[in-house]
């Protein structure tokens, strides 16, 4: 007897291979059978003719991290067809912990922005120090999807290091690494680099290769936030393809893209790098999201050395006249040892998405900012900075939409949303509309890509590069973690202005083979588990 049999549909099994119309037996949370017809009886019958049948979509980016302990529902990506969400990218996971309270308190506020802010919890969740505790709260969290973890560098040098602007000393490195096995032993999938932001940024040459030659030794992968997506893109690349070089491990490139205008058009050159790099042997892939905005933190267009000491003292620096002054000076011309990613967009681009203080501004430029606080654009970005104590989000409109497709389009790129999970102000659209864009737009709408090739993006591809399991396929053996969708209705209706909508074209998720999505609605079962690094 089969707990659920899916008859009549359009198979789209995930492996890119052509889709067929068939029968879909789920029994025990596996796929049980897929045939043009099954005859066993089921419990329950879902007549699927004119629906897609495919693989639950895994968001190989997010910043779930707190998100699947507080709001382990997780709707708005249950009504995306997300059945797997990866966390703790960009550098930014909530453990190791500080040890030290104070400097614990000083990464919340840096990462909250990023992750989220939860005061249903005297800690938000911040208070895990070591890996096992959090991994076992995800657990008892029971969330409605799976979740795999990455190790954020950020977070083991913060650790180790504080918010120091140094690079490591050799005994540090080894500290870092240490706990980076602590990781790896509980099961995380791989690190994570946020080589933009505070303290990643600081981080030199020896201590990723280290870091990076015990994620190898576990066989887990590096992603890499680069140091730079304009005009550093290119040299960005180039480092850590000389990282895979140096230590054989696999290196997964975070949302590719360039930004500002000058530099549209070298996502062409930074592809060809990746493809040139994995004909020379090296394990490289990438991944983007299907936006030509992207979004951040409000403090991440500061200089670094700004950012030296955690938000405390980037508030203390903007009250000094002198330091100020200084700060502004640099921020009016191209970084020489830095990307200053608002001179070459433009201020009239950087969207202030979540103001805690500040609500009425959310939704506008900084340029539309300044004429009420300041004649001044990077003034009135200081103002919103000071007012909200260094709080919030913005969304920067710096890609171009050629550069996107480019990205989609190349065979080894996969799909995540990196979406910042903020219930306030305006988030950017794609934490709500990722997948359904994904479809609707490049594969229906502008043909980049044929329905089978983006399934397999956004489902076997991931699951395989990241050693999620037996997922990701329809067939049988594999977990019965499927998405059932009208491809005609399936469409992102989130927006800038209004972003938190769900798509209307989602009829079924199935999560170990519980129906979590019925009919369009979410049913609150929580069959997630914390998927762990296959030979942990």
């Amino acid at each position: 007897m089969l707990d659920v049999l899916i008859r009549g549909a359009m198979i789209v099994d995930g492996t890119g291979r052509h889709r067929f119309i068939g029968d879909v037996g789920i029994a025990s949370g596996h796929i049980v059978e897929v045939a043009d017809h099954v005859k066993a009886a089921a419990n329950r019958t879902i007549d699927a003719t004119g629906l897609v049948v495919c693989p639950g979509f895994i968001d190989v980016h997010s910043h779930d991290d707190l998100a699947v302990l507080h709001e382990p529902d997780l709707p708005y990506k249950l009504l995306q067809g997300v059945t797997t969400t990866v966390i703790g990218n960009c550098g930014h996971s909530v453990v190791p912990m500080p040890h030290d309270a104070g400097l614990r308190d000083e990464l919340r506020q840096y990462m909250e922005p990023v992750l989220g802010n939860w005061e249903s919890d005297s800690n938000g969740g911040f208070g895990y120090t070591e890996v096992s505790a959090f991994y076992d709260a995800i657990q008892c969290a029971k969330p409605s999807i799976h979740v795999g973890a990455l190790v954020g560098h950020g977070s083991l040098r913060t650790r180790v290091m504080g918010f120091s602007g140094t690079h490591a000393l050799s005994s540090e490195i080894e500290q870092m690494q240490r706990l980076l096995c602590d990781a790896m032993n509980e099961g995380a999938l791989g690190l994570s680099l946020g080589l933009m932001y505070t303290p990643g940024c600081f981080a030199g040459q020896e201590e990723l290769v280290a870091l990076s030659q015990t994620v190898k030794s576990y066989d887990g992968i590096v992603t890499a936030h680069i140091r730079g997506e304009g005009d550093l893109l290119l040299p960005s690349i180039r480092e850590m393809l000389e990282i895979c070089v140096e230590t054989g491990v696999s290196m997964h490139i975070s949302h590719l893209k360039a930004v500002g205008q000058k530099n549209w058009g070298h996502v062409c050159a930074a592809i060809e790098m990746i493809r040139a790099a994995r004909n020379d042997g090296l394990d490289v892939t990438c991944d983007a999201y299907p936006y030509a905005a992207g979004s951040t933190t409000l403090l991440s267009l500061l200089p670094p050395w700004v950012l030296q000491g955690g938000v405390k003292r980037v508030l203390e620096r903007l009250k000094d006249i002198e330091m100020r002054q200084k700060i502004h000076k640099e921020l009016e011309g191209q970084g020489q040892d830095w990307e200053n990613v608002a001179y070459i967009t433009g201020w009239d681009r950087v969207v202030l998405a979540s103001s805690p203080l500040y609500r009425a501004y959310e939704g506008l430029s900084i340029a539309e900012i300044s004429h009420d606080l300041a004649g001044d654009f990077i003034e009135a970005y200081f103002r919103v900075i000071e007012a909200n104590a260094g709080m919030g989000t913005i969304v920067i409109h710096h890609m171009d939409e050629s550069d996107v497709q480019q990205v989609l389009a190349f065979e080894h790129s996969a799909v995540g949303s990196d979406g910042l999970p903020s219930r306030l102000g305006h988030p950017h659209p794609r934490l709500y509309g990722t997948f359904p864009r994904f479809i609707s737009k490049y594969v229906r709408e502008a043909g980049i890509l044929t329905l089978e090739e983006a399934i397999r993006k956004a489902t076997s591809f991931t699951a395989e590069r990241f050693k999620l399991g037996p997922r990701g396929r329809i067939q049988v053996g594999a977990i019965a973690d499927i998405t059932v969708f009208d491809y005609n209705r399936y469409v992102d209706v989130a927006t800038y202005d209004n972003p938190k909508q769900f798509t209307p074209g989602l009829k079924y998720v199935f999560v170990n083979g519980k129906a979590v999505v019925d009919d369009g609605r979410v049913v609150y079962l929580h069959p997630g588990q914390l998927i762990r690094r296959e030979n942990a």
